[in-house]
């Protein structure tokens, strides 16, 4: 019986310690919302992010992945954010019949993917 209690109380004691160890993992999350467009003029992608972040220096959007049918054409890295929304801007070619998909990436946890057909 001792043995049991003693146990129970260091598996509760352990999970404690992990889980209070994490705390920055509890205030990261990925990025809320992402919005795309595209000007056919320009050929240019907007990709709109929502990201909203207390210390936009240490929690960030760190990725920006543009695939193009499929194959990655753009890739923007950084190291802060502007704010809690944002927008990256990428020079790339499309037609109606494309298709994109863009990932952004949270440096702490977390990513969101959408899915984006110009249709011009």
């Amino acid at each position: 019986m001792k043995k049991t209690a003693s146990a129970r109380i260091l598996v509760i004691l352990v999970s404690a310690l992990f889980v209070l160890g994490q705390p920055i993992l509890a205030l990261a999350h990925p990025p809320q919302n992402v919005e795309v467009g595209y000007d056919q003029k320009a050929q240019t992608l907007t990709v709109k992010i929502t990201h909203n972040s207390n210390n936009p220096d240490r929690h960030y959007v760190k990725e920006v992945e543009v695939k193009k049918n499929g194959q990655v054409v753009q890739r923007g890295v950084y190291t802060k954010q502007a704010g809690d929304i944002f927008a990256y801007s990428f020079k790339v070619a499309a037609t109606g019949a494309d298709t994109f998909e863009i990932a952004v990436l949270c440096n702490i946890h977390g990513s969101r993917t959408v899915k984006f057909s110009p249709g011009v």
